[in-house]
């Protein structure tokens, strides 16, 4: 696995690689599962993207330590990665992986990356169920 630490060009990141996104603060194992698979059956590399924001002095959270410089965020952020990616690098030891780390917008980086990328695999997190009837696909019976 290779990692990269911060790189302003996102739009890069994902050309025609399968890129996924990662929320470090808690993945999913079968979202990245799919996406080492789709990058498998497509012969593709694997980008693996996180994004990161500096905090706000008023919502650092407790143990945060706000004076900490961006490259040691970085860093930080991209061992946090390179961490839960570890396990599936051990079980796909054929892939090849390239985990990038951002400041900026999750959402932001994910679409630049998604532009010249042959697949963006992400997650998306429900917390609560919904009150009201969802509209969108519906998967068929």
């Amino acid at each position: 696995m290779q990692a990269d630490a911060e790189s302003e060009d996102t739009e890069s990141i994902g050309r025609r690689d399968v890129v996924l996104g990662v929320d470090v603060t808690d993945p999913c194992d079968e979202v990245i599962e799919f996406a080492f698979e789709a990058a498998r059956t497509r012969h593709k590399r694997l980008r693996v993207l996180s994004a990161w924001s500096a905090p706000d002095p008023l919502t650092l959270g407790p143990g945060e330590v706000g004076l900490v410089s961006d490259p040691q965020r970085t860093d930080e952020r991209l061992g946090f990665l390179s961490a839960v990616l570890r396990v599936w690098c051990d079980r796909c030891p054929d892939a090849e992986v390239l985990a990038t780390v951002v400041r900026g917008k999750p959402a932001s980086a994910l679409t630049k990356a998604a532009s010249g990328a042959e697949l963006l695999v992400v997650g998306h997190r429900l917390t609560d169920p919904p009150r009201t009837p969802r509209t969108g696909p519906v998967p068929p019976p």
